[in-house]
């Protein structure tokens, strides 16, 4: 079992009785809700840790077949192509809205 270590907090008074309300629906202590809504967040920010590492190896993962520095310019020049032509699509449509009405 865990050692406890006694804290002390101090709570806005809506907030308090908001959780009051809310942990009488399951007979939980005040101390047992607490622990287990930080506990909560800690493992929501781990996960959204783990979650960017799998995005990182994910992009980094994508970027192995090319190998030289000029490969990854010419690739992200392409990207940037597509982005730049797919706006002016875009834009072509805008001004052509507007001017109908």
């Amino acid at each position: 079992m865990h050692q406890l270590q006694r804290t002390q907090i101090y709570l806005p008074s809506d907030l308090r009785q908001a959780i009051d309300k809310d942990r009488a629906t399951v007979g939980e202590s005040l101390a047992e809700y607490l622990r287990q809504a930080a506990e909560e967040r800690l493992k929501s920010r781990k996960k959204k840790k783990v979650d960017l590492k799998k995005l990182a190896d994910e992009v980094i993962g994508s970027l192995k077949g090319y190998r030289t520095k000029k490969e990854v310019l010419e690739w992200e020049r392409e990207i940037r192509r597509d982005r730049k032509l797919a706006d002016q699509h875009w834009m072509k449509r805008w001004d052509e809205a507007v001017k109908r009405r």
